[in-house]
């Protein structure tokens, strides 16, 4: 009988503790040793980079994405929210394809720095469904840096539209002088729609399928543009065929002339001229 319950309570002490250390293991307190980009650091208690989660930040440098407008300004702000500013809570998420650990990421006077970066318009929102528990957040955020008009969306009311053509002709980087990783408006007319993907002679348009989710955007609705002259704001890549590409994160700010065609939003321009 002793033997029965010692076992018994072994295995109780056994699972209890992988339990509580599975617990401790997804919120950290550490400090930050260096800020690579817009969303991704490095913290004392972790090996490797971490990557804040649930937004996306312009690149830095060029590699598979051109180095974009913003990218230092944002580098710098989160700088300023988590360096020598005592200790910062991780809420890890595991590991993505590169090995970088996950994160939502808080600092020392508890502010969500992930949103706060959205909110200023430093980053954009990147949804997961594994991890979209704070999306609503993220949302909210990015929705406060259109209405203030910040980061990214500071030039949205210069009304100063190019072509696809025009872009496509100086598909080099924005600090050259060209319109890689450059935010603008780009005007065309819409010659075929393959799902979340809209297409013009020098521009193809993407739709990301977890922010069609977030934000409520719907193939059947993209449909509708079909032979529409539209204008689109974002910043602007390469396709894979040569032509511009932009891959919207919040098609219903960054489609505009879809508002009669659309379910109606507050943030929907009318349609291109």
């Amino acid at each position: 009988m002793k033997k029965s319950v010692f076992i018994v309570l072994s295995l109780v002490f056994f699972f209890s503790f992988f339990f509580l250390q599975g617990c401790d293991r997804s919120k950290l307190t550490t400090t930050v040793t260096s800020v690579i980009d817009g969303d991704s650091i490095t913290v004392k208690a972790l090996q490797g980079t971490v990557r804040l989660i649930g937004m996306d930040a312009p690149e830095v440098t060029s590699g598979s994405k051109p180095a974009g407008q913003f990218a230092e300004e944002a580098r710098e702000f989160l700088k300023q929210m988590v360096l020598n500013n005592g200790k910062v809570t991780l809420e890890l998420h595991g590991k993505d394809s590169y090995g970088r650990h996950l994160a939502y990421l808080f600092n020392s006077e508890g502010e969500f720095v992930n949103a706060e970066l959205v909110r200023q318009g430093l980053a954009r929102p990147l949804t997961y469904e594994d991890t979209s528990h704070n999306s609503a957040k993220i949302r909210e955020a990015y929705r406060q840096a259109f209405n203030n008009r910040s980061g990214i969306f500071s030039s949205y009311n210069d009304f100063q539209v190019y072509d696809a053509s025009e872009v496509r002709e100086a598909l080099y980087p924005y600090q050259l002088g060209g319109f890689l990783g450059k935010i603008v408006w780009v005007e065309f007319t819409v010659i075929d729609v393959n799902g979340l993907t809209v297409v013009g002679d020098d521009i193809v348009v993407r739709v990301r399928p977890e922010e069609a989710t977030l934000f409520g955007q719907d193939s059947k609705d993209l449909q509708r543009l079909y032979r529409k002259k539209i204008r689109v704001f974002g910043e602007i890549w390469q396709d894979d065929s040569g032509k511009v590409l932009m891959l919207l994160r919040d098609p219903a700010i960054e489609i505009t002339g879809i508002s009669q065609f659309a379910n109606s939003s507050p943030f929907l321009l009318p349609e291109a001229a």
